[in-house]
């Protein structure tokens, strides 16, 4: 009977083990689903070109030319995110490029002012050049830093072959190229959640960009 007890015993603590963990768990995912909800991501005027235009009731719309950052580094395995399109008068022959790019600042767009290098090869090593694009149009881009390639494009939710990157270094950060047009014809909005998605993710597991903070 003794035996009986204490192998009672060791199955409920087991059980109530599993049941903590699991309680946990839920908890967590909770608590971070609420903290995804509630982040605010913004262009980085520090990081991105002075000819870089960021609308005043908008922190993540942009107009002007040049390479702008958002100000999240993308640290998760897996993340998703989409930029609007806004067409505008004259466009020209350049096209707006679209992925990562690594940190900058005034120094380095200042050197560049000054040497020989054009604008759309200024800090977009890691980015794809979408031709055709049309006003209203949705750019969504998938990052998988453990899987190649490591940068695939969407546009419209449709997968865009041949717009990838296979792989890039270090730190980065989501960006985008607006290039210098006749009218300044392109403009940008940065989507970030769930709610704001158009098209939404390919898959349930390449989850909404998340500040480094909310993963710690």
């Amino acid at each position: 009977m003794g035996q009986c007890c204490a192998c009672l015993r060791g199955i409920l603590s087991s059980s109530g083990i599993e049941m903590s963990s699991s309680i946990h768990n839920n908890l967590q995912a909770e608590v971070l689903a609420v903290d995804v909800s509630a982040q605010q991501h913004s262009i980085d005027p520090e990081m991105s070109a002075p000819s870089i235009e960021i609308t005043n009731d908008s922190s993540s719309q942009i107009s002007g030319h040049g390479l702008a950052l958002v100000d999240t580094t993308v640290e998760q395995d897996q993340a998703y995110w989409e930029w609007k399109v806004h067409v505008r008068g004259e466009t020209g022959s350049k096209v707006p490029m679209f992925g990562v790019s690594n940190k900058r600042n005034s120094k380095f767009y200042e050197i560049l002012a000054d040497s020989s290098i054009p604008e759309e090869k200024h800090g977009t090593k890691f980015m794809c050049a979408v031709p055709g694009l049309e006003d209203g149009d949705v750019i969504g881009v998938v990052v998988q830093q453990s899987e190649l390639p490591m940068i695939q494009l969407y546009k419209n939710g449709e997968i865009q072959d041949g717009l990838l990157v296979s792989r890039f270094r270090g730190t980065v950060y989501p960006s985008v190229y607006l290039p210098q047009s006749p009218g300044n014809g392109f403009s940008a909005t940065f989507l970030y959640t769930e709610k704001q998605f158009i098209h939404g993710s390919p898959s349930p597991t390449i989850t909404p960009l998340i500040a480094e903070r909310s993963l710690m």
